[in-house]
């Protein structure tokens, strides 16, 4: 952790600010490695980290060593105030996407430092991937990408949408961690058009259906969307499904260190479009993931940013036609110097 700590001073530097209340629980685990976080972190840039939580958190988080817990006793954001007052502290950032108002103002009225907004300030730093962080992610890939093979192996064409997310999830829960990435998409048939339809319980799996499903391990998220068909495909379906592959493989092959979030973006897209099917595609091609599901980077059209070293992004084209169907293919991509890894296995699709 003293890497991503070390990283995070070093921004609060060059923004001229003397600490940061880290109210996100994510980059709360990010930044300490505790995984139960509940509470509030103060960073200094001189190095002090000291934790606010309660006492049902109380025991978990001194596990940890090298950071001071406090618990609160009466109001916690006065504690918090009465700490940034004894450490002379003049200029506090906190997390502007992530402290409702009233908390805002419950610390501010007990402050006489100016309080300055950051936005995804620890955000921004958790998209490159330390070699762990790497480890755990494709850990998280294998899982889902063993879970897809669950699938294959227990669907019945007389199971509903529903009963087959919850038996994916029991899967990836078994695997990975408690909880998954995010609820797991079945969609068959029509319903397919939906980027996230919400699995329904009629009995509709048939011969048809996406399902987008990720698991957990250690905090990681995978993010993973297959198409499965059984028989002879209907020549559009088809078509479709051969115009989303051929962009996504186009993209991954634009994947690596320095080239522009839109320009693999628009590897795909421009693809797509000159297929005819550009307007059924009102996504942008994918983002980043880690202890997040969806975190930097975003990749869409509007992104001008560079891709870097050691992000793992998805890549998942798609197009939607209203009334019929949609097809969407994800993978996970390691952005090295050079190219783009799949780290999603060798899917057969």
């Amino acid at each position: 952790m003293q890497k991503r700590t070390t990283n995070c001073i070093k921004e609060l530097r060059n923004l001229g600010l003397d600490a940061i209340v880290v109210s996100d629980p994510i980059n709360v685990t990010y930044l300490t490695g505790f995984r139960n976080a509940q509470g509030y972190l103060l960073m200094t840039t001189s190095g002090e980290i000291i934790y606010f939580t309660n006492f049902i958190y109380l025991a978990q988080a001194k596990q940890k060593t090298d950071w001071q817990v406090i618990s609160k006793q009466g109001n916690i954001f006065q504690s918090i105030a009465n700490k940034i007052t004894e450490l002379k502290l003049k200029k506090i950032g906190f997390e502007g996407r992530h402290m409702p108002h009233l908390e805002y103002q419950e610390i501010v009225k007990h402050l006489s430092a100016k309080i300055i907004a950051t936005v995804d300030l620890v955000k921004n730093l958790r998209a490159i991937k330390d070699n762990k962080e790497i480890t755990l992610i494709r850990k998280s890939a294998q899982i889902t990408t063993e879970a897809i093979e669950f699938i294959r192996q227990i669907h019945d064409q007389s199971m509903s949408e529903k009963t087959l997310a919850i038996e994916v999830e029991k899967f990836l829960r078994l695997k990975g961690d408690n909880q998954v990435a995010f609820p797991s998409i079945v969609a068959a048939g029509k319903s397919s058009a939906f980027p996230h339809h919400l699995p329904s319980e009629e009995n509709q799996t048939g011969n048809f259906f996406i399902t987008d499903l990720g698991s957990k391990y250690y905090g990681y998220c995978a993010d993973l969307t297959r198409v499965f068909f059984w028989g002879k495909m209907p020549a559009l379906l088809k078509r479709v499904y051969e115009t989303v592959l051929k962009a996504q493989q186009l993209a991954i092959k634009r994947v690596r260190a320095g080239v522009k979030a839109s320009q693999v973006d628009g590897a795909a897209r421009e693809f797509i479009e000159k297929k005819g099917y550009g307007k059924f595609f009102g996504h942008g091609l994918g983002h980043g993931l880690g202890l997040d599901v969806h975190e930097p980077p975003y990749l869409s059209p509007y992104n001008e940013k560079p891709l870097k070293e050691g992000m793992v992004i998805t890549i998942e084209p798609a197009i939607y036609l209203p009334s019929k169907f949609g097809i969407r293919i994800e993978d996970m991509v390691l952005v090295r110097k050079n190219k783009g890894e799949i780290i999603s296995g060798n899917p057969n699709r």
